[in-house]
């Protein structure tokens, strides 16, 4: 008698391709996550950017400043690439992030060679669902962050900026600036930081942009072989329904501080899309 065979694994079906456009493709992997390529044999680097439709604008009450601390959290390590600053700067490149109100994104620019490209796609891959985000991280990273709000505190752009966001809009959390309220971030609790992250940081709610010289061929085959093994997230995604109310006639609002510096802001509301 013939032993029977284990029954294979699934595997995750190939990368759909959406659409091209000038010589730049999107694809989509099986596990949702949206991929574009735009090969440049011109260029002699890469860029590989990661955005998450995730921000400020997500963030519930007494979480401001989340979406933005966990961008600092993403370089403090992962399972398979625990020390990332380091691996940045031993392949040529450095920390780069950045927090808005619908996204956050993480991005590297480095010397094109397959060496790299393979390095760069498998450690977002690897922070994209196997981030620490550990207390002691955000304990350490507490001064850097207290350190860019101080110097928000102090810029008289910024100030004007937070009130006026916060005149034009009454109930939705564009009304907030991204870095969020001091008290919040002090206070946060880590595990509130981790249900965030592992909601958002999934394939499904991200965008894989690769831009350089490469093979196309070549790097698509690695994106399915790293981001193509996270496998697609069971939960529903938490959708923002609150809606800003008309604004029923002009909102004015005036700061005055010491000082010799004079700003004058204007902001109007628009249609989305």
């Amino acid at each position: 008698m013939l032993p029977m065979a284990a029954p294979m694994a699934a595997q995750p079906a190939a990368p759909k391709k959406v659409a091209t456009v000038e010589g730049i493709t999107e694809y989509r992997l099986d596990n949702g996550l949206r991929v574009v390529l735009f090969p440049d044999p011109t260029k002699s680097t890469i860029t590989v950017n990661v955005t998450y439709m995730v921000g400020s604008r997500h963030e519930d009450y007494g979480e401001t400043g989340m979406a933005h601390l966990l961008e600092h959290l993403l370089f403090m390590g992962s399972k398979n690439h625990p020390d990332i600053k380091k691996e940045l700067q031993d392949h040529g490149t450095r920390p780069n992030g950045t927090t808005w109100y619908d996204r956050t994104n993480y991005f590297e620019t480095f010397e094109a060679t397959d060496e790299n490209l393979a390095w760069a796609l498998s450690m977002e891959a690897d922070r994209m669902v196997n981030s620490f985000i550990a207390k002691k991280d955000l304990d350490s990273e507490m001064t850097v962050v207290r350190n860019e709000m101080e110097a928000g505190e102090n810029s008289p752009p910024r100030v004007l900026l937070q009130r006026v966001l916060a005149t034009a809009f009454e109930w939705h959390n564009y009304g907030k600036l991204t870095i969020g309220a001091r008290s919040d971030v002090e206070r946060v609790p880590i595990e509130r930081l981790q249900a965030f992250y592992r909601h958002f940081y999934q394939p499904d709610n991200a965008m894989l942009v690769v831009a350089g010289k490469f093979d196309e061929q070549k790097t698509l085959a690695l994106i399915q072989k790293t981001f193509g093994a996270i496998p697609k997230p069971q939960r529903q995604l938490r959708r923002t329904y609150t809606v800003e109310p008309p604004q029923d006639g002009e909102r004015l609002v005036t700061v005055r501080r010491v000082g010799d510096v004079q700003y004058v802001g204007a902001a109007w509301h628009i249609p989305p899309g």
